[in-house]
């Protein structure tokens, strides 16, 4: 059983690291589970749906390898005849702008979609917003799954948190700025980040209410709320904001605070000229990223498999019953 005693988690660290125990460890040196067969994304909904998992490496091609000869059913026929040296390709060298994963669906030992990266191609998209991919994937709470993350890797994530809050409270509509800004608000405004402009959202692939569910799920307010503190912290000492057990306050007529607010973004997204702008420049990011991704899927699960992946997901959304 994947359950563990703790609200809305739905898969305990113990049981993902038998999963990932699955897995060539030579070159693993972090792992993260995320998605609803890890945290219950339903008030009602007690299923455990599919885990995600994301395996970061120091050496894709050395894990390729050993994972075609640990795991051959993986990968489909021709990129097994291909060889790792591919798999590497595709991952990190694919001809359009991507998120440089290497995403598989596997049935067992549990149903399960991983994704393998590099860590520097991690670490790049946590500080320069390159994709908002995995970025804006831990804009949300994670579930390690691996003792000892790098420290490269927690820097790189102090800075991809600090950098969602600024963006958010930027988004915010002027009228909004003046008023406390409630921890839900606050924390949907992020979740959203990573959001606009993916097409699956506009397709109907993923469910019209996934940013509700998101945060306001059992138990989840409370994990945002674990992720974004440390970050928070600092931010209410150097005079940015303020916050309460309710809500978060700051002074949007303060240039020097949004001045702050502003340096804390990616360079990528200094320039924005007000709210509207930013948002653009934000769903231009993740827009061709997402696409591209989704597409390079046909070569890395084969036809079919892909299919049978993206069809699932359309019964998240579009499809789903009423």
């Amino acid at each position: 059983m994947l359950k563990e005693a703790v609200e809305g988690q739905l898969a305990s660290q113990k049981a993902l690291r038998k999963v990932v125990d699955h897995f060539p460890q030579n070159s693993l040196v972090s792992a993260f589970g995320y998605g609803s067969g890890v945290f219950s994304q339903s008030l009602n909904d007690k299923h455990e749906g599919m885990l995600d998992i994301i395996l970061v490496v120091d050496d894709a091609n050395q894990f390729h390898e050993e994972n075609m000869d640990r795991n051959p059913s993986h990968y489909p026929s021709w990129l097994k005849l291909s060889g790792a040296g591919m798999a590497n390709r595709i991952q990190r060298n694919y001809p359009l702008k991507d998120a440089r994963v290497f995403f598989q669906v596997v049935d067992s030992p549990v149903p399960m979609k991983y994704g393998v990266v590099h860590k520097d191609d991690l670490i790049s998209d946590l500080i320069l917003w390159d994709t908002l991919y995995l970025a804006g994937r831990l804009h949300k709470p994670t579930l390690p799954i691996l003792p000892n993350t790098p420290d490269e890797i927690l820097e790189a994530q102090s800075r991809n948190l600090q950098a969602a809050v600024a963006a958010a409270l930027l988004l915010f509509p002027e009228e909004q700025e003046e008023k406390p800004i409630d921890w839900s608000s606050l924390f949907r405004q992020i979740a959203r980040l990573s959001y606009s402009g993916d097409f699956r959202t506009t397709i109907g692939a993923e469910h019209p209410e996934k940013i509700s569910k998101l945060v306001d799920a059992p138990g989840q307010l409370r994990r945002f709320q674990t992720l974004y503190e440390p970050v928070l912290q600092p931010m209410e000492e150097m005079g940015l904001l303020s916050n309460s057990t309710s809500n978060l306050e700051w002074n949007s007529s303060d240039q020097s605070a949004r001045k702050a607010l502003v340096k804390k973004l990616p360079p990528n997204v200094q320039s924005y000229k007000n709210a509207d702008d930013l948002a653009k420049m934000l769903a231009a990011i993740v827009a061709p990223a997402a696409r591209h991704q989704s597409f390079k899927g046909v070569f890395t699960l084969g036809f079919r498999k892909s299919i049978t992946y993206a069809t699932a997901k359309l019964q998240k959304g579009l499809f789903r019953k009423r």
